[in-house]
């Protein structure tokens, strides 16, 4: 399976799509959409004992960085085409690019479910 990276050039973000660099939005737009520079994560006390956080939280939030947790990372075939078909010349419901906010939506359900228990991921909250 493909991975598609990206990276971001004069404060604009970009996804690697058909061997070209795709626009997914600008810095200002993704940080409004995800509610700044930093995105934090709530846990109940069992989501917050799950293996993949290697260290327990004290208050059962994490946080890190949107910017670098994005372009650190790199994404299949559905995901990057979903992104890319939005279309950049339209606008969302909140008022920025449809693929802006069609990326920032599919971070979050992403993000949101890292630490869903066996329920709710059979509730359709995880991905």
């Amino acid at each position: 399976m493909e991975r598609h990276d990206t990276k971001l050039e004069d404060e604009t973000l970009l996804i690697e799509w058909d061997d070209e660099w795709v626009e997914i939005g600008t810095l200002d737009a993704l940080l409004d959409l995800f509610g700044g520079e930093t995105y934090e994560i709530e846990y109940d006390d069992a989501q917050s004992k799950v293996p993949w956080l290697e260290n327990s939280l004290e208050d059962n939030t994490l946080s890190f960085d949107v910017v670098e947790t994005v372009t650190d990372m790199d994404f299949d075939d559905e995901f990057t085409e979903e992104v890319v078909e939005a279309p950049l010349d339209s606008a969302g419901n909140q008022g920025h690019p449809l693929r802006t906010e069609t990326f920032v939506a599919k971070m979050i359900e992403i993000w949101e479910a890292q630490g869903a228990t066996g329920e709710e991921e059979a509730l359709g909250s995880g991905t």
